[in-house]
């Protein structure tokens, strides 16, 4: 199956597209991704990125970015956290 995707107008930065039709029909389960509650290990397990370690030395502590603010928000990181909360606080 394909979908066909069209660009959305907002303003910004931002490239939003919108599924339009399917371009091949058939089964549409793979169109968007879904937010499923996992355990560590398994979501460590299927992950993209292979994770080597989950800690890092502390001793001479962490380089700290002082220009980071929370004037503005990202988009897609808010309608993440927005799918990830509805996944796992949601009743």
């Amino acid at each position: 199956m394909t979908t066909v995707f069209k660009r959305m107008c907002i303003g910004g930065k931002a490239a939003v597209f919108q599924a339009v039709k399917t371009y091949r029909p058939g089964s549409s389960a793979g169109a968007a991704p879904a937010i499923e509650k996992l355990t560590v290990g398994k979501a460590l397990a299927a992950s993209k990125t292979k994770v080597t370690f989950l800690q890092t030395e502390t001793l001479k502590g962490l380089p700290v970015n002082t220009s980071l603010s929370t004037k503005t928000i990202d988009p897609y990181l808010a309608a993440y956290i927005q799918d990830v909360n509805a996944v796992y606080f949601g009743k």
